[in-house]
């Protein structure tokens, strides 16, 4: 089956002083079109370093980051890696960094402001609009993110992040900082994306999170610990079953 993302054997150090400290340790790890996938484990175990590294925003000390099994990505240039993140990989972080002086409409717009012609910016107006009315923000368009909730500002964040319909979308902590009402929307948006064919790979602390996904990749000390793939039919209290013990086995 086609890969979208392999890699291999990847490595990340930082130097403190005197001191080395390998906080990604020669993970492999294949993703393949469509998938939805939950990175976890305790804090400090690589989850959010493995991240950076597959978005080109840390460069590994060594192994292997491969986008449809020919571009290696994680020893590009700095522009040349900034150029392929912007066609082909979308970012949303726990804080939304949105920008406070544009409206949802523009903030969404960002990415395509950014890098498209003057066709791709008018044609994708009516593509905006309806992607804001599907995912409830039909009615917030002209505010702007001092105005919004947060779970608000985390729906115009994603929208801003797969407005240019990237393969893969990186998610780190997305739901962290919002209650559980909200939370419970953001993931209902990621879901249905992954429904229509986007690309997931999603760190959380959540359980009830992390149940959405189809695979859970669990990291401690830098290195892949386990991995759980969920049956496609199997109800909610069952994968919540099955992952709490997974979770125990790894003294979690």
């Amino acid at each position: 089956m086609e890969k979208l993302l392999t890699i291999k054997n990847l490595v990340k150090k930082y130097q403190e002083g005197p001191l080395e400290s390998v906080v990604v340790n020669k993970v492999s790890l294949e993703v393949i079109p469509g998938e939805f996938v939950i990175v976890m484990g305790a804090s400090g175990s690589g989850k959010t370093s493995l991240l950076h590294l597959i978005a080109g925003i840390d460069v590994p000390d060594g192994g292997t980051i491969c986008y449809h099994q020919t571009k290696e990505f994680g020893h590009m240039s700095e522009t040349t890696r900034a150029m392929f993140r912007r066609k082909n990989i979308g970012i949303v972080f726990q804080q939304q960094c949105l920008i406070p002086d544009l409206s949802v409409y523009e903030n969404i717009m960002l990415p395509v402001m950014l890098g498209g012609s003057r066709a791709e910016k008018a044609a994708m107006k009516d593509t905006i609009l309806a992607l804001c009315q599907q995912f409830g923000l039909q009615d917030h368009t002209r505010k702007y993110p001092s105005q919004l909730s947060g779970g608000q500002q985390q729906r115009t964040a994603i929208l801003r992040a797969v407005v240019n319909r990237p393969p893969l979308l990186l998610c780190d902590e997305p739901t962290g900082s919002l209650n559980s009402a909200q939370s419970e929307i953001v993931m209902e948006l990621l879901t249905q994306l992954n429904q229509k064919g986007q690309t997931i790979i999603l760190v959380t602390h959540d359980r009830k999170v992390a149940v959405r996904g189809q695979r859970v990749v669990y990291m401690a000390d830098g290195q892949v610990a386990g991995q759980l793939t969920f049956a496609g039919d199997e109800p909610v209290d069952l994968r919540e079953e099955e992952l709490t013990h997974f979770l125990q086995q790894r003294g979690w």
